[in-house]
């Protein structure tokens, strides 16, 4: 008679997801795994196969979580003020992390993206959605008027990506606002040159 499962699914992942993200993938042990999500090794692997399988998994779910925020870059309103407060609300997360935990995309990218494809694949597909939302409120701002630049829509979403990983990365060592800020503040006014 098959065993029935005595976890929430959902709340294991979420776990896998803090493990992973505080640990990266390679030091990240399936003991720590099955400790962390309260399950035995055999719920693991029958429920999410094995380590890697899960890691991928809980970077699709971090992606789709960070797609809902991505949403708000599409919300109707006034593209300057939608963009600026999304920079500095993301600026805010970094400097309020404790942990300072920083991007789990960013983190795996730079662990694995030169190794695992799988991984590569669905890093790139996170931040090229990202880079879709940027570049859509960028080119609505500039039809508008809102924004004066010239350059291509595309070419400054890019550069708002950038400036994002390097906040996160900066953050991990100086998560200190005053160090942060100005890197969002600089980047805004890439807008109107």
């Amino acid at each position: 008679m098959p065993r029935t499962k005595c976890f929430n699914r959902e709340e294991a992942l979420e776990k896998a997801i803090g493990a992973f993200w505080a640990k990266g993938y390679e030091a990240t042990s399936v003991q720590d795994l099955v400790d962390c999500m309260g399950i035995n090794r055999g719920s693991l692997y029958d429920t999410f196969g094995d380590k890697h399988k899960l890691f991928l998994e809980a970077l699709d779910r971090y992606g789709q979580g960070s797609q809902l925020r991505i949403e708000t870059l599409r919300q109707p309103g006034d593209p300057r003020e939608i963009l600026t407060k999304f920079m500095y609300v993301f600026m805010q997360k970094q400097v309020a992390d404790p942990a300072r935990r920083g991007c789990f995309m960013t983190n795996s990218a730079v662990e694995l993206s030169s190794r695992d494809d799988e991984c590569a694949e669905r890093i790139k597909i996170f931040f090229e959605d990202m880079e879709d939302g940027f570049r859509d409120l960028i080119a609505r701002g500039q039809k508008e008027g809102v924004f004066k630049s010239k350059r291509d829509s595309a070419s400054l979403a890019s550069f708002f990506i950038g400036v994002m990983q390097g906040i996160r990365v900066v953050g991990k060592v100086t998560p200190e606002e005053e160090v942060l800020r100005p890197m969002v503040d600089v980047a805004l006014t890439v807008l109107d040159a």
